[in-house]
């Protein structure tokens, strides 16, 4: 939840008013609903504790699923065919999943990305949670670019407004990115569309595309940037990561486009490009940096990941920039810029650790605004490519850190090679009734990680609170045994925080 909207949130008491579709039944025997002043963000069933929700595009010939973990316990296994949809091999059903509340009742649903879907042009849906743990497909978005990848990152915006009866949802929008699109005669420019919402879940006015040749949006359209390949946002503003762009001669060195709309103009974006040359950021672009692979933003704070940065003799052992953006003025200013031999983090920088490939903001998951940061190939025991998660205070220098990897205390597993712990990263929202001392939990995917003789199964390490640690298999697809390379945790479901 954004500052705002906490400190509003403790003022208020949350006075929003309970929906009034629920049965007129018995109290005993009423049938659970969503509570509208439900303050977790992520909570599908509105029990006020998020649950994890896991994207598997690798399962069943990349046909793809979504793997769920209800904070009771209740697992859920969702293939397309649950919902009705028929998908092909190759569509990657659940390769990007986002989780908001589209239609403000207390209960988060999902969006779903399948970017293989119909010879890669690509699919997005829309799911809606419910109190009693049900999950019903609201609506479906076709991709229109051949070859544009349509659903390989997915997010939900939820801003919100003050009113009588308090904090309610206003402009909700499903933003979707295609990668891959062509424009004209330059391949894989890339784009992401905008897509304005009814609390119906229906499309409400048309899609606005937006690729760096938009009014507004700085830089141009070149081949082979792949705008759109990271997708993070809050409120109004959208963070899109482009690794593969081009800074100069330099190759892939990377960028990141950070744009706001207006309650007036909800679909106008506008902002500033970011990249290792601009003025007032740490380092240099340089080829190969992939500036931008992994984005997150959080109550105006912007954490990139650059997993491909060299430092001194260590190749590919990655750094991140933490940046604050001013969406009322479209203005950024760097804060930081941090890799494993800056003083206080944890580690030290190897060639190959790629620390920043995932990132995540968390509140208070380790100490104020915390950093999670993934550096899938790092070495553990000299085991290449176990991985491992560094979390830190994000907006300023000191405070509380972690070094987590399995063989962590708590943590299930042992650091083998090639697990790749950290390869996603992902927030368990705290409660918003907590006010500022609110604690998110941290999600860690690990898709090397081999169950017995079945490799690249892979698995998921959560934590409510970092005191302690639970563990998740993909053990409810009705097999006996876990599917091979089904690489579980290569996708985690980001959280909509209005």
């Amino acid at each position: 939840m954004s500052y705002q909207r906490r400190l509003t949130a403790t003022i208020l008491g949350l006075g929003l008013s309970l929906s009034g579709a629920s049965l007129a039944q018995p109290a005993a025997h009423a049938a659970p609903t969503c509570k509208a002043d439900n303050g977790v963000a992520g909570d599908l069933n509105s029990d006020g504790v998020a649950d994890v929700v896991v994207g598997v595009p690798s399962y069943d010939d990349e046909r793809g699923a979504v793997d769920i973990r209800f904070s009771n316990g209740e697992r859920r296994f969702l293939r397309p065919a649950d919902l009705g949809v028929t998908v092909e091999p190759g569509a990657r059903f659940g390769q990007s999943v986002a989780l908001g509340d589209v239609n403000d009742d207390g209960c988060a649903d999902l969006a779903i990305g399948a970017p293989g879907r119909n010879l890669s042009k690509g699919a997005a849906y829309l799911v809606k949670g419910g109190a009693n743990n049900s999950l019903t497909l609201m609506q479906s978005f076709a991709g229109t670019a051949d070859n544009g990848s349509f659903g390989a990152q997915v997010l939900l915006l939820t801003p919100q407004k003050l009113t009588a009866s308090g904090l309610v949802n206003a402009d909700q929008q499903l933003v979707v990115a295609a990668p891959t699109a062509d424009a004209g005669t330059k391949w894989e420019v890339g784009r992401v569309e905008v897509l304005p919402l009814t609390k119906g879940f229906a499309l409400t006015g048309s899609r606005t595309v937006i690729t760096q040749d938009s009014p507004g949006v700085p830089g141009s359209s070149e081949s082979g940037d792949r705008f759109g390949t990271a997708l993070a946002g809050q409120d109004r503003t959208i963070v899109i990561g482009t690794p593969n762009e081009a800074v100069g001669t330099r190759k892939d060195a990377g960028s990141v486009t950070l744009l706001a709309a207006t309650a007036s103009q909800p679909t106008t974006f506008k902002g500033v490009a970011v990249t290792q040359n601009s003025a007032g950021v740490p380092g240099t672009a340089e080829a190969d940096d992939l500036f931008g692979a992994a984005v997150a933003f959080r109550d105006h704070y912007v954490l990139v990941g650059v997993p491909g940065e060299t430092i001194g003799a260590a190749r590919y052992t990655g750094q991140v920039h933490v940046l604050n953006f001013d969406p009322s003025k479209r203005t950024y200013r760097s804060l930081r810029a941090v890799h494993q031999d800056t003083a206080g983090i944890p580690g030290s920088n190897r060639t190959g650790d790629y620390f920043g490939s995932a990132v995540a903001l968390g509140i208070n998951t380790v100490d104020q605004l915390t950093a999670v940061v993934g550096a899938p190939g790092k070495a553990v025991d000299k085991r290449l490519g176990a991985g491992a998660v560094i979390a830190f205070r994000a907006n300023r220098s000191g405070g509380q850190t972690r070094l987590i990897h399995q063989g962590t205390t708590g943590i299930a597993g042992t650091p083998e090679a090639a697990d790749q712990f950290g390869a996603s990263v992902s927030i368990l929202g705290g409660n918003i009734d907590d006010g500022e001392s609110m604690r998110d939990g941290i999600v860690v995917g690990v898709p090397g990680e081999d169950i017995g003789s079945v490799t690249d199964a892979g698995a998921v390490s959560y934590s409510p609170d970092l005191s302690s640690w639970h563990s998740l298999a993909l053990d409810d697809t009705g097999s006996p045994n876990p599917p091979a390379d089904a690489a579980f945790g290569e996708v985690l479901a980001s959280v909509s925080v209005a």
